[in-house]
């Protein structure tokens, strides 16, 4: 066994050498193949990203163009003067591009790109001589400059030359991704290079592991021989231990099937419970939703008529579109008149204005009817034990959108609220509490009254009022308002649950929940909670 040992330590060392210089070389081989490799990806991605800068201004010359001639053409057809607006507007803009182009453009191509510029300039003349003329009240003299031969030639000649200059940049990128493939069939013979001394070192160790195998099967059997032995010496001691672990086993398996009933018909009840206030909200939240859904409809039938007119107003633009290709003044001429009855039929300025306004409130009563989803889905979702870092006010806000309509006809509510930090706590067990404490304040108030809630620090407490001015509470109740199915309400309106699940919530969070009363004036609850009740927490979930 000793010998084996030896052979198998000095067999490993000598493989690990051998690795370690292996995997030096290659290191030192993908090290400069990858550096290799980035100044060429490097030189690429350059070329090609002038390439499409180039490409882009040319696009953006040919456009600026576009809409140049197109303006100029619709002044002299109509003699509307935004049309000379538009063309002021777009000039510096196509300007720009060529100049632009021109800094890109290689050395070799830069004369072709400043005749270009030059022919660019010629056209603008043109253009400025023909808005001379529609200025002058000569508009037929100024179409025949627009649509004569010089112009539409002159026209030909710079969009050719740019086009040259994209196929002479094509051109290149294709010569250097040639150069690319011959840096990648180095690094086919690097790699191979790499992979042959990895099968020799592999080799090698298959070498070791045969000079060992038989050393290793030695040692395997005479620690077989020893593992019976001590098997034998085992059975005894393992059939005592065996039937003890057995009894212990069931009568854990008795304990965690009691503790998981338990918890399911305690997470059954806070579910119940929860269902129930949600189903007594369910009718408010209801009408809550519907009125932002009505007035969207509303908004949305508006907004259908106001599209026929913009679809007519499309119609008469595709017209015009097609009669200035077939270079039809007669044509033109009327479908500017059309344009001119449409105009006056019909207030775009109001309906412009107006489709903001309908988009506006269709948002605010969308984002009003998902508020109150968002809000109940969280309160309805199972909880899973959860905790978060909770802005308590926040919360409030959110559990006071839920109950809005339980609670606003029958109290004005006022918020008191102190900028408290936030707390870490679960935040659907904190929102059924608020849910339960706010309708119980509600219920309390017979005609219209008022419930405050007030938010503040005492001693690194955070605490939380809501009081109502309701009937308060008798005397002889106030050492059972809290205990499970107590409840004062007629039979069939309440479960008895909502204050003792309450307590139960703020207990477990670490906290403290109280109340003062006075027959016919109203009740205060105070919770007060830790900052951190994940520290105090006593089986939350």
């Amino acid at each position: 066994m000793k010998a084996a040992a030896y052979k198998l330590r000095f067999g490993t060392k000598a493989a690990v050498k051998f690795f370690t210089s292996v995997l030096v070389l290659s290191g030192v081989l993908f090290i400069g193949l990858w550096v290799h490799n980035n100044q060429a990806e490097m030189s690429v991605r350059n070329l090609k990203e002038r390439c499409n800068n180039i490409e882009q201004f040319r696009k953006d010359i040919i456009h600026y163009d576009e809409v140049l001639t197109m303006s100029a053409r619709m002044a002299a057809a109509t003699g509307d003067s935004k049309w000379e607006q538009r063309y002021r507007e777009y000039e510096p803009k196509l300007t720009k591009a060529i100049g632009q182009a021109i800094q890109l453009s290689p050395e070799i191509y830069r004369e072709e790109t400043d005749r270009n510029n030059f022919g660019k300039i010629r056209i603008l003349e043109m253009e400025h001589r023909a808005f001379d003329l529609i200025r002058q009240g000569k508009g037929d003299q100024a179409m025949a400059i627009l649509f004569g031969v010089q112009y539409e030639s002159q026209k030909s000649f710079y969009v050719k030359a740019i086009d040259r200059l994209s196929e002479f940049l094509t051109k290149q990128m294709e010569a250097a991704l040639e150069v690319e493939k011959s840096k990648g069939y180095f690094a086919r013979i690097a790699f191979i290079t790499v992979l042959i001394l990895m099968l020799l070192s592999w080799l090698i160790v298959l070498r070791i592991a045969r000079d060992t195998q038989e050393a290793l099967k030695e040692s395997n059997t005479q620690l077989s021989r020893r593992m019976l032995e001590l098997d034998e010496l085992n059975h005894n001691l393992d059939g005592i231990v065996q039937e003890r672990t057995s009894r212990l086993t069931q009568a854990l398996s008795d304990l965690q099937v009691t503790h998981r009933d338990l918890k399911k018909i305690q997470a059954q009840m806070l579910q119940s419970e929860k269902f129930s206030a949600i189903g007594q909200l369910a009718a408010g939240i209801a009408h809550e939703i519907n009125n932002p859904i009505g007035f969207i409809n509303s908004n949305l039938q508006t907004m259908e008529r106001y599209l026929i007119h913009y679809t007519q107003l499309l119609g008469i633009l595709n017209k015009m579109e097609l009669a200035l290709k077939n270079r039809d003044p007669q044509e033109i001429a009327q479908i500017v008149a059309s344009w001119a009855k449409v105009r006056q039929e019909t207030n775009f300025a109001f309906i412009d204005d107006d489709i903001g306004q309908l988009i506006k409130e269709s948002q605010e009563g969308s984002e009003k009817i998902r508020k109150i989803v968002f809000d109940l889905c969280a309160l309805a979702t199972p909880d899973k034990g959860m905790m978060d870092v909770v802005n308590l006010e926040a919360l409030m806000e959110s559990v006071l959108n839920i109950v809005w309509n339980e609670v606003k006809y029958k109290a004005d509510v006022k918020k008191e609220f102190g900028q408290v930090p936030a707390v870490v706590c679960n935040p659907q067990k904190m929102s059924q509490m608020f849910v339960h404490l706010l309708i119980n304040a509600a219920d309390a108030i017979k005609d219209k009254g008022t419930i405050t809630i007030r938010s503040y620090t005492k001693d690194d407490l955070i605490c939380l009022d809501i009081a109502d001015t309701g009937v308060g509470i008798a005397p002889e109740h106030l050492t059972n308002i809290f205990d499970p199915f107590f409840t004062t309400k007629p039979a069939g309106s309440g479960t008895g649950l909502g204050l003792s699940i309450s307590y139960d919530i703020v207990r477990k969070h670490g906290g403290t929940i109280t109340f003062k009363t006075k027959l016919g004036e109203g009740t205060t609850f105070t919770i007060m909670l830790p900052a951190n009740c994940e520290q105090h927490a006593v089986g939350i979930g």
